[in-house]
């Protein structure tokens, strides 16, 4: 049976979620925040103390990220069910599945540039072609049908992820719902409502994550280029995404409450 979606009931749960979500989550919260602090360390100073560091800290905002999923997901479903493993396990075929799509999409994308550059005319590229030759060639071809061909690839690449996205938003609070770990079983429940969670993802996804991304942006030059500053800037950052985390699983949890509102939760 098709279940109808409205764009502003879906919008407006999903934020009431967030806000119904955002005190139980207050200490895994923080715990989230001070992982981004550690990780932009990592990768900045912290670099220093070894190539080991950044993949640790990328482990700890990963496992830090799923408890937060967990807290928070168990807070909208008002449910003691979900089990963090199973839910790290889903994440993780999320991952696995979008670079395996990533990769083929990533590889055609590096090739087309030369191929179209050949094509065009505009520079004979070969492996010993310097960068900034190939970066002017490619701002030079881009007003051009050859560059159109270009910016319609990366585009079509990138609705291509962005609807993998979509039709998987289901699999966090399905799986915290159900205590099983379900990836692409939840691909059939989001089919024909793409559109209406992509315009209502504008809301509780685009915007939030796009302000977030502009004062983070602003704040750049605050910090310095220290180890503290590395921390600030990376926890700061990390603050600023909290909204958009939310609300995202806000809309998660609504979009499931009315596409399969007889799942039943594993008590």
């Amino acid at each position: 049976m098709t279940r109808e979606l409205s764009i502003p009931a879906l919008v407006s749960e999903a934020w009431s979620l967030a806000a119904k979500a955002a005190r139980p989550s207050l200490v895994i919260m923080l715990a989230l925040i001070v992982a981004g602090g550690i990780y932009t360390f990592a990768i900045g100073p912290g670099s220093a103390m070894g190539d080991a560091a950044p993949a640790i800290a990328a482990l700890v905002v990963f496992f830090v990220g799923v408890e937060f999923s967990l807290v928070v997901y168990r807070a909208m479903l008002e449910t003691r069910t979900g089990d963090r493993l199973r839910l790290a396990h889903a994440n993780l075929s999320i991952y696995v599945a979008f670079l395996f799509v990533g990769v083929f999409i990533g590889f055609f994308l590096l090739i087309l540039p030369g191929i179209l550059l050949k094509a065009s005319g505009r520079v004979d590229v070969d492996a010993e072609t310097p960068p900034e030759v190939v970066q002017a060639a490619l701002v030079d071809m881009l007003p051009t049908a050859y560059g159109a061909v270009l910016i319609l690839a990366c585009l079509a690449g990138a609705a291509v992820l962005f609807f993998m996205a979509l039709r998987l938003l289901l699999v966090g609070s399905a799986t915290v719902a159900t205590g099983q770990t379900l990836v692409f079983r939840t691909w059939p429940w989001t089919k024909g409502h793409a559109l209406k969670l992509a315009v209502a993802g504008i809301a509780t996804h685009i915007v939030p994550f796009s302000v977030a991304l502009a004062v983070n942006w602003a704040l750049r030059d605050v910090w310095g280029g220290g180890a503290i500053g590395s921390f600030l800037s990376g926890a700061v950052g990390m603050a600023l995404l909290v909204p958009f985390l939310l609300s995202g699983h806000g809309l998660a949890v609504a979009a499931l409450s009315k596409l399969h509102p007889d799942i039943k939760t594993d008590e």
